[in-house]
């Protein structure tokens, strides 16, 4: 029984370490990151991590909580990161974390759902309860893979058509529907659960996608 207590008190060392330690980026192919943000006092430290990196990133702050203290830290991360931000927001991201984001001089993109009160450049048509769904569900450690369906890569919608909308000042430009998954198929009569799809994360790898093909045609 004494031979058990050391490596009982270094299993729970370990596992508080694991629960203490900042989340890694999340790989999303094409030089892309994802990080998902629960606190503004994560987001500084994680910024800060990965700007050795210098890689874009999409920042997940749509239930994101503000602390005050860590406001400006934050803002300071902002400025020196190196690469492109696509930052998400939904109507609950605190008002005081949109205005030091809107405030930053960096190359930041902002996205959120559609509707009368979103926070974003970039308004994605989409359901907000399936938003909130696809957010708990990344930090609950679901890959964001499978949140993107896949189709990122067969999207049909012409790169730089997306881009040259939105310097036209068309936000809202976004690819032709995909067929609806709940409707069903001739001679099949149960319907098919729609998967859960995080439409905003989606757009927001298409768009860095879209200006990567954008810059490689110059």
């Amino acid at each position: 029984m004494k031979n058990l207590l050391p490596a009982l008190f270094l299993a729970l060392v370990l596992t508080e370490l694991a629960r203490a330690a900042p989340p890694e980026p999340i790989d999303l192919g094409a030089n892309l990151a994802y990080l998902h943000i629960k606190s503004l006092a994560d987001a500084a430290p994680l910024l800060s991590t990965a700007q050795s990196a210098q890689r874009p990133l999409v920042l997940d702050l749509r239930y994101a909580t503000s602390e005050a203290a860590a406001l400006s830290v934050f803002q300071t991360a902002l400025a020196r990161h190196p690469a492109p931000l696509f930052i998400l927001f939904s109507t609950a991201t605190p008002q005081e974390i949109i205005a030091v984001v809107k405030q930053s001089a960096g190359a930041i993109i902002t996205l959120s759902v559609a509707g009368a009160d979103a926070p974003a450049q970039i308004q994605v048509k989409a359901d907000p309860a399936a938003d909130r769904l696809a957010y708990e569900a990344l930090g609950q450690g679901t890959l964001p893979a499978i949140l993107v369906t896949g189709k990122i890569e067969k999207e049909r919608f012409d790169e730089a058509t997306l881009v040259q909308e939105f310097n036209n000042g068309n936000p809202d430009a976004e690819p032709p529907p995909l067929p609806d998954p709940t409707r069903p198929k001739l001679n099949e009569a149960a319907p098919v659960k729609a998967p859960l799809i995080d439409r905003v994360l989606q757009r927001a790898i298409q768009l860095h996608r879209a200006l990567l093909a954008l810059e490689n045609r110059r």
